[in-house]
């Protein structure tokens, strides 16, 4: 059987709000990159929505598993990043009983209008 860093082969990168002051020199939040990780990437169901103008849209849904010591204190407004074009929003995470080492973080899949997924 293959252990956990077998499996991690996807290398992440995780952004997370991070306070600064703005040009008022107000306190403010930003997104920022903290770090790059290696993670496992599974999808886990997809769907096809049809929105209120009547355009049709798929809203996927992914497994990414992680060390559990790669991010100290993991909340859900952080997000992922997956070669710069695919972006995970956490929905939800919880420990993987099989692998006590680690982290199962359930995400959905967001798609900006500008990626070219195919690469054509």
């Amino acid at each position: 059987m293959n252990g956990l860093g077998d499996r991690l082969r996807n290398r992440i990168d995780v952004y997370a709000k991070v306070e600064i002051l703005n040009e008022l020199k107000e306190k403010d939040w930003e997104y920022q990159k903290i770090k790059t990780i290696w993670s496992e990437i599974i999808p886990t169901s997809g769907q096809v929505k049809t929105s209120e103008d009547s355009s049709t849209y798929s809203e996927v849904s992914h497994k990414l598993t992680i060390r559990a010591n790669s991010i100290k204190n993991l909340t859900n407004d952080m997000y992922f990043m997956y070669d710069g074009k695919l972006r995970f929003d956490i929905n939800f995470f919880q420990p993987n009983y099989k692998f006590r080492d680690s982290i199962e973080i359930l995400c959905t899949l967001v798609i900006d209008n500008d990626c070219d997924l195919l690469g054509v």
